[in-house]
């Protein structure tokens, strides 16, 4: 599904983000990305995404080298991995449903699709009663739903959460993370970025913990390890 063969990456003016990962994520996997900051998680996404390119290394997702992936073939790629983030990013001037509506539209989805896939969706988040809010009206575990919604509405193989439950209340966090869970039990490959201790060693999945743009563990049903 995603495996990472000697990447690494500088930036100019000699920043080492990341060194010399190795690293194979199956599909249908859940794993927690941890590190303080700075240890290059971020940089991690953006290869993911084809947002930076490596320094050294390859990149193999879904069976294709995305390093050597034509510019063409970049968005086609993206619409493989849909992205969470703490801030959830919803259009303020949409509905629910058209926030969601929208992510299918970009890729020019059919009417008819939009009006399956978008319901279904909502009822897999729990949000069948809000499709016609706007994000304003919503609490901070709703939109963060809304944004989920969103990101699995096109059926990505690959989800990365980049701190989801960052602004969430312990119980709310809780319910995003239930929902990220049934997620994965359906196919999806989860990568979940996070500070959240509690969460990690509770859920007891795997862990690959950076630090200073290296994997210095990669634990099955492992631990959060660092103390933020």
């Amino acid at each position: 599904m995603i495996q990472l063969k000697n990447v690494s990456k500088i930036y100019n003016k000699g920043i080492h983000a990341l060194t010399n990962i190795n690293l194979s994520i199956d599909k249908g996997e859940f794993l927690f990305l941890v590190g303080p900051s700075g240890a290059g998680k971020s940089t991690f996404i953006k290869l993911l995404l084809k947002e930076e390119e490596p320094t050294e290394g390859s990149i193999v997702v879904d069976h294709q080298d995305i390093t050597k992936m034509s510019r063409r073939k970049i968005p086609y790629h993206r619409r493989n991995i849909s992205v969470i983030f703490q801030d959830f990013r919803l259009l303020p001037n949409k509905t629910v449903y058209e926030n969601i509506a929208f992510a299918m539209q970009v890729i020019e989805a059919s009417s008819k699709d939009i009006r399956r896939q978008v319901p279904m969706v909502l009822g897999m988040v729990g949000l069948s009663d809000k499709a016609k809010q706007y994000p304003h009206e919503l609490s901070g575990g709703e939109r963060q739903r809304v944004s989920i919604a969103r990101a699995i509405v096109n059926n990505p193989s690959i989800l990365i959460a980049d701190e989801p439950t960052g602004n969430l209340d312990p119980e709310t966090a809780w319910e995003i993370m239930k929902v990220l869970k049934q997620i994965n039990r359906r196919g999806t490959t989860v990568v979940m970025v996070t500070h959240a201790k509690d969460i990690v060693d509770t859920m007891q999945q795997r862990v690959i913990a950076l630090e200073k743009g290296r994997i210095i563990r990669d634990e099955h049903r492992g631990a959060y390890g660092y103390e933020d």
